[in-house]
């Protein structure tokens, strides 16, 4: 059975899950990490090894399936449980995996960081460079983050909340949650009243706009692959204009 979400490439056989590996060293780490973590506060799926103790055969992998339907309007449960999850990857080394990606996703995280040039098409251009331009420095410590929490957290009655589909990266834990409330904004029609779950997050700005940025990012490099992406920029428009006046900059009409 076909599994919504995601790009639809996850099938249900009884109680695994079956998923697509387009990266097996990444695989095995994540696999590894589902193994080493502590669950205090969420649940995770466990990797399932082939018969030969192969984590990824011909390009596929197993998972424990794991109950629970994703939710748009508990936030403040999101953000608890990214908070949860993020102290229990508190402890874990830096992966050598983060330096050898070269996916859409890993050069727009370079790209939010100021990694790597923000070279990207015209349509996005303007919007990056506003944002930008409101970047100071953050001093914050790096750890291995769940760059996707958004969609990735799954609620069922009486049991804690799952998370799923971990994507890794080597940045400040209080930045997954500024991915969180961005996503939000862009997406799932939040209001700005969710900024109050983060308001105690230091340069809870910077993270943001850095956060918007990803974004915008990642919907350049999928449409430089051949996804018809960038109409859906216009639900980033309303993020920039909150971000640029909560930073003093110059909101555009």
């Amino acid at each position: 059975m076909r599994l919504p979400g995601g790009q639809g490439e996850a099938f249900r056989c009884g109680d695994i899950v079956l998923k697509p590996c387009h990266d097996a060293g990444e695989a095995a780490w994540i696999a590894q990490l589902h193994l080493d973590l502590v669950q205090d506060g969420f649940r995770l799926s466990q990797p399932v090894a082939a018969a030969g103790g192969a984590w990824v055969v011909d390009g596929w992998q197993g998972w424990t399936f794991v109950e629970g339907e994703p939710a748009t309007d508990r936030w403040s449960d999101v953000i608890a449980t990214c908070r949860a999850f993020h102290r229990a990857t508190a402890s874990i080394p830096r992966p050598g995996i983060i330096d050898t990606r070269r996916t859409p996703f890993a050069r727009a995280d370079r790209i939010a960081w100021g990694e790597d040039p923000p070279d990207v098409l015209p349509r996005l251009q303007p919007l990056i460079e506003r944002l930008q331009s409101l970047l100071t420095p953050v001093d914050l410590p790096n750890q291995v983050i769940h760059g996707d929490f958004t969609g990735n957290v799954l609620f069922a009655t009486g049991l804690p909340p799952a998370v799923i589909d971990i994507s890794p990266y080597w940045r400040p834990a209080e930045y997954a949650q500024a991915i969180v409330v961005t996503d939000a904004l862009d997406w799932h029609g939040a209001d700005t009243t969710i900024l109050e779950l983060v308001g105690d997050i230091p340069y809870i700005d910077q993270l943001l706009v850095r956060a918007e940025i990803f974004r915008l990012a990642i919907l350049d490099g999928l449409a430089r692959d051949g996804a018809d992406v960038l109409d859906s920029i216009s639900g980033h428009l309303a993020t920039v204009d909150m971000l640029t006046d909560l930073l003093g900059g110059t909101v555009c009409p």
